[in-house]
């Protein structure tokens, strides 16, 4: 029999309603945290999988018991402020939090922090969320700051909800991994406003190739060894399985919105400054996002 645990869930946004939807469908009691104090204690969403709309009624924090477990799913840039609010709202500070952002970026923090690292594809619109594509995820079975062990009623709910699901013990090099197609998928996809599966056409074969290779030799000088040539292969895959897909920094462009890519390239520009490589490339797509803002 599942065990039933209090979740804490920022949202509702894409990920984090894909997440959602499927405690629910196992019968775990989810609650919204929501970036501000809300007059609501409720948020009615929506979630489409496979032409199938589900209308779903979610209480707002603190209208919901103390959590067992947090799930940030938020924009790299949200991080901090989303830990800042859990002490608003007294959160323990022994609760593992669970998180889930694109790129890479230095997060301090005495709660027990959990990444979680998934190839999903869901967008949102106000409170309807589409789940656009399958993929499967990767969960940290130890939290990256502290020797806290997740706990396994946790980990099973959460493989039960979001299959396919594993939790690993070194999750460093998937998230580097994770980062390799961040840093091309979603740059090109801004810069020339197209969907994922354009970027397979023959223009883009020699910026992608370019970024990837660029990619190889910092994760090298940081300790992660990657292929170029499977690199390559894993960037191609995912450009196919997310043909029809919109990343999320080209939505962010149209919208206006603030992107991440200081978290993605930058972070390889960024990487590449302290060990004295050159990266030209991403070093261009950073600045030509960055003046997209």
């Amino acid at each position: 029999m599942t065990v039933k645990l209090n979740w804490l869930i920022t949202g509702p946004g894409a990920i984090s309603g894909v997440l959602a939807a499927g405690l629910l469908r196992q019968q775990q009691q989810v609650a919204w945290l929501s970036r501000h104090t809300q007059e609501e204690t409720s948020v009615n969403w929506t979630l489409t999988e496979n032409g199938k709309a589900t209308r779903f009624v979610t209480p707002l924090y603190p209208d919901a018991p103390p959590p067992d477990a947090v799930i940030l799913a938020v924009k790299s840039y949200d991080l901090a402020a989303a830990l800042e609010r859990l002490d608003e709202l007294q959160i323990a500070t022994d609760c593992p939090i669970i998180i889930s952002h694109n790129g890479m970026l230095s997060v301090h923090s005495e709660r027990p922090l959990f990444p979680l690292i998934t190839t999903h594809a869901a967008s949102r619109e106000n409170h309807t969320i589409s789940h656009n594509g399958y993929g499967e995820s990767w969960l940290a079975a130890q939290a990256i700051n502290q020797p806290q062990p997740l706990a396994g009623a946790i980990g099973e709910i959460l493989q039960q909800s979001f299959p396919p699901l594993h939790l690993v013990h070194d999750i460093e090099h998937r998230r580097w991994h994770k980062l390799l197609i961040n840093c091309v998928i979603n740059p090109l996809t801004a810069i020339y406003r197209v969907a994922n599966g354009e970027l397979a056409a023959a223009r883009f074969s020699d910026i992608k190739q370019q970024l990837i290779e660029e990619f190889v030799q910092v994760a090298a000088a940081c300790g992660y060894s990657f292929d170029a040539h499977q690199a390559s292969q894993a960037v191609a895959k995912v450009i196919t399985a997310t043909a029809a897909n919109r990343s999320s920094m080209l939505v962010d462009v149209e919208h206006q919105r603030t992107t991440e890519i200081d978290a993605m390239n930058g972070f390889i520009v960024e990487q590449a400054r302290q060990h004295q490589i050159d990266v030209p490339t991403h070093r261009a797509v950073t600045e030509a996002v960055t003046a997209l803002r």
